[in-house]
Parts: C-alpha cells; structure tokens; sequence
C-alpha cells in the first residue's frame, strides 16, 4: 500500500489541498458569492483563455487517457477504461436524473437581474448545473494519466490543468463552485480507487507489458 500511495504523493498531496480550501470556501460563502467573486475577477487575456480551457472537450481528455493506458500497460489500460465507465455512469444518474432539476447559474443571475461578466463565444445553458461532468472527467482523466506518469512535476501540470478546467467552468457561468467543488472529488476518488485496485492485484509480468508496442 505504501508503494500505491507513494507514486501518487503529489497529485494526492495537491489534492487533497484543494478538497480542504474548498470546504472552507463552500462552508464560509454561499454559492452566489464564489460565482460572482470568481467571475467578477476577469480579465480580456483570462477571457480568451478561460474560453479555450473550459471547451476542452472531455473526449479529448478521454482519447488521450486511453492512448496513454493501450501504449504503456494492459493493467493501466484496464483501470482506466473501468474508471471512465463509473463516471460516465454518475455524470448520467446524478445530473440526467438525481439532481435533473438543478438549474445553472445563468437562470438565477437572469431572474433576479444581477449583472455578470459573459464571456464572448460562450452559450450559457439552464440545466444540468450539479455535479459538473466536466470537472468529472477531467478530474479523472487526468487524475489516471498522472498516476501512470508517477513523476512528481507531470502530476503538479496535470492536476493544474484540471484545476484550470474546473475553475474555468464557474468563470464562464456554467456552474457554481459546489458543482466543479463534488465533481473534482467524484473524478479523483474514482480514478484512485480503480487505479489503486488493479495496480495492486494486476502485477506479474504480462499485465505490465502494453497492448500494443510502439
């Protein structure tokens, strides 16, 4: 086990972090608060990188996972297309039909007409808002991607990049932090236990070996 967690330490260390801060911010300020704030701080170059970040598609995240899992280890390859499964199911029971009625923040900012910052190109939608599957997936994808790498500054960029992933959905209105707050978990506690598992019980020799050899 301790081999497990001690070629994940900074991806799990940084998340960890982020889990503790964000209850603090959940627990001190409402929803509304850390939208406006968050979206309140913009800026024309945090525009256009915002816009680029957050229409990274969770495909992207995906194929490249799975490239990365077919190319290196069968075990890896294994463990991330379970985790990919789970999460594909949660983001479809928790946004499609537990919380189908929860409303995205640009349906509260219209209705009790509170100006925002939108962002240019962006379509704001109504539902859908809780848990983001964007963060999800991002959170997972990328979560998977750095457990294989297990170099300490591969984990810190990717789990920056799904911060920035995360971040960039409440920055564009398409959430409030809580949703991108659950959904980073969600992401994280699934790729860790599917990786952690197989990686564990999936040693000997073949599973190691890649299912295609470059």
């Amino acid at each position: 086990m301790n081999n497990l967690i001690s070629n994940k330490v900074t991806y799990i260390v940084l998340h960890i972090i982020f889990a503790l801060v964000g209850a603090v911010l959940v627990f001190l300020y409402s929803p509304a608060q850390l939208l406006l704030f968050i979206n309140g701080h913009n800026a024309p170059w945090l525009d256009k990188l915002m816009y680029h970040i957050t229409r990274l598609p969770e495909i992207a995240y995906i194929i490249f996972v799975l490239f990365l899992g077919i190319f290196t280890q069968k075990r890896y390859a294994i463990a991330i297309f379970i985790s990919l499964v789970l999460c594909g199911l949660i983001i479809v029971l928790t946004k499609f039909l537990i919380f189908s009625g929860e409303t995205r923040p640009s349906v509260w900012l219209l209705e009790n007409k509170i100006p925002f910052h939108a962002v240019e190109g962006i379509t704001l939608y109504s539902h859908g808002s809780f848990p983001s599957g964007h963060t999800i997936a991002s959170f997972c994808t990328l979560a998977l991607a750095a457990f294989i790498s297990k170099k300490w500054w591969v984990q810190f960029l990717f789990f920056a990049l799904a911060f920035a992933s995360a971040y960039s959905r409440v920055y564009v209105l398409q959430h409030y932090f809580i949703d991108i707050y659950v959904g980073a978990i969600i992401g994280f506690v699934i790729s860790f236990v599917c990786f952690s598992i197989i990686e564990s019980k999936f040693h000997t020799p073949e599973w190691q070996k890649p299912f295609i050899k470059i």
